[in-house]
């Protein structure tokens, strides 16, 4: 990639012909034989076009996967979402969301992911433990899942805060709920034995805190919100994203294109219900909108189950969201999905 005036534009590496010099500080360079500049260094470039290889720990170079270039490339994408199905592809999410309702939606999504970790401690160890030996490797094609040094990752959206989602406010009330007691010891090493004087229980819901506020925003799409170890998370707690949000005017419906509040319609109850509301002015039809997906109208059984389990599926976690077997159904399930799942209701 390259950057101009802010702006990134993709070279694909079969258009480059390289050859590799090892400058004095350790890093290679991919140059072909023309000087250009990139972020005020000189480079050796080919038509334009260049990329870096770096030293692992190991000698080892790696390709380091961003190609640059003087003349700009002009994709006919222009930064369209596109929504993973179920099956693995993508498929066009049609009229663009706009980036702010995006990184809202990501944000949420994360923390309904946050909570189902806090409360597996078993899974957020083992997570945190992997992060930190899987950072010994230089992979700069993989994008981080999480921040995992401590502190909590930030979103997107500066001040945003979903109060009134069920994940945010279990995350707050896990929170409130923590052992604080060790925080009264003097020095680090009295709180560290106060610490550990706390019972298992108490310790385990420290890790899963610690761990899972650590989690960035994502969306199950592919490009720059796309974390792929947030959906095998996702898929390993089996989580439900219907379960703990709900589309609403505010939240979504408000803020995007009718026809896609209309294809919610149909996906809910068919061409039977989007004919009730296709000549609705847009205010109006998100705020029915909200009242349908909530289940809040009169409607037949099947159509209310349809609406309550409906969310857009950049909001789902694809591995996980699967139909349910009738008689899986009704076999009950005991563990760390079920009293978290109390609390959505």
């Amino acid at each position: 990639m390259r950057y101009v005036a802010g702006r990134q534009s993709k070279i694909k590496p079969q258009d480059a012909r390289k050859c590799t010099t090892i400058s004095d500080n350790g890093r290679a360079r991919i140059t072909g034989g023309r000087r250009g500049c990139v972020g005020g260094r000189q480079l050796l470039c080919e038509g334009a076009k260049n990329a870096f290889l770096v030293l692992s720990r190991n000698g080892e170079p790696t390709l380091v996967p961003q190609y640059y270039t003087e003349t700009e490339v002009i994709t006919d994408d222009d930064g369209a979402i596109e929504a993973v199905k179920e099956s693995g592809g993508a498929r066009s999410m049609g009229s663009s969301l706009s980036q702010r309702l995006l990184d809202e939606l990501a944000m949420q999504r994360r923390d309904i992911l946050a909570i189902h970790l806090a409360n597996d401690p078993a899974l957020a160890l083992d997570f945190m433990v992997f992060t930190l030996a899987d950072a010994d490797g230089h992979d700069w094609r993989a994008k981080k899942a999480s921040t995992l040094v401590g502190s909590a990752a930030s979103g997107p959206v500066t001040g945003f805060e979903a109060k009134d989602a069920p994940a945010s406010a279990a995350l707050a009330e896990f929170a409130g709920a923590l052992d604080e007691s060790w925080r009264s010891g003097t020095s680090d090493v009295e709180r560290f034995a106060k610490f550990r004087a706390l019972s298992d229980e108490a310790r385990s819901a420290w890790l899963g805190h610690v761990v899972s506020r650590t989690l960035v925003a994502s969306l199950a799409c592919e490009g720059e919100r796309s974390v792929p170890m947030h959906e095998a998370l996702g898929s390993l707690l089996e989580i439900e994203t219907a379960h703990w949000w709900r589309p609403t005017a505010a939240n979504y419906f408000d803020r995007v294109a009718k026809a896609r509040t209309l294809e919610a319609l149909d996906a809910a109850g068919g061409p039977e219900l989007v004919s009730r509301y296709a000549a609705s002015k847009k205010t109006e039809l998100a705020s029915a909108a909200e009242r349908i997906f909530s289940g809040n109208f009169i409607g037949e059984t099947e159509v209310k189950k349809r609406a309550q389990s409906w969310v857009p599926e950049i909001m789902r976690f694809v591995t996980a969201e699967k139909p349910v077997d009738e008689e899986d159904d009704k076999i009950a399930i005991n563990g760390p999905e079920d009293a978290i799942a109390e609390r959505a209701a």
